[in-house]
């Protein structure tokens, strides 16, 4: 499924939300070890206290979008090799390939904090990964708070008893992205076992490596 298929999303409302993820992130030049997860969550929220309601739906319908954009299977090959089970043997690296639906949520969810300049590159190419740009902890891979921050930074200024209350107006109006359960599939099979190794051996090497 392609972004803004029914409702075109604005460069204005993507600009907008990637400015909120990337002046969120205080840590972005520090060492990749000084980077947390709930504190990048935590200033999020506390910048997006200032957006309107209307904002906060733009926000959440990018966010939306992201999250579908990457239900590739490049992208869950990513998360299968640097989170699933893997062994070495005489055709190199073999991995498992299980993935839970939440949890590949919570991974894409990860990745989009990163920021846009790495979405864009990690959507040409998940070898991007391990280009030498971009330094991770990769002990560490989901971000599921980044699904409720609209609402959370919406309830600080708001007394309102439904605590979805933009989730639930996102769904309402532009429900053609909804990354739960949206009417979209990946463009193939994923790949698992040892074929990994084979289309991806840099960032395979890389990530076993650091993985141990």
């Amino acid at each position: 499924m392609s972004e803004g298929k029914v409702n075109p999303i604005s460069s204005q409302e993507q600009q907008l939300f990637w400015q909120a993820i990337e002046v969120s992130n205080t840590k972005k030049n520090a060492s990749w070890d000084a980077y947390d997860i709930d504190e990048h969550l935590e200033n999020l929220v506390k910048y997006l206290v200032q957006f309107e309601k209307n904002q906060l739906i733009s926000f959440e319908r990018v966010l939306q979008a992201k999250l579908a954009q990457l239900y590739t299977a490049e992208i869950a090959e990513l998360s299968i090799i640097m989170e699933c089970e893997f062994s070495k043997d005489e055709t190199g690296y073999n991995f498992d390939a299980y993935i839970s639906t939440d949890g590949f949520i919570y991974f894409r969810c990860w990745l989009i904090l990163k920021g846009k300049a790495f979405f864009d590159d990690i959507q040409s190419d998940i070898q991007s990964f391990v280009s030498g740009k971009y330094s991770f902890d990769i002990g560490n891979c989901w971000a599921e708070g980044l699904l409720y921050v609209a609402d959370e930074a919406y309830s600080i200024a708001h007394d309102n008893e439904d605590e979805a209350e933009v989730r639930d107006a996102v769904g309402e109006h532009y429900p053609e992205n909804d990354y739960d359960g949206g009417d979209y599939a990946m463009q193939r099979e994923i790949y698992a076992g040892n074929v990994l190794h084979k289309i991806y051996p840099r960032l395979v090497e890389e990530i076993c490596q650091i993985r141990g």
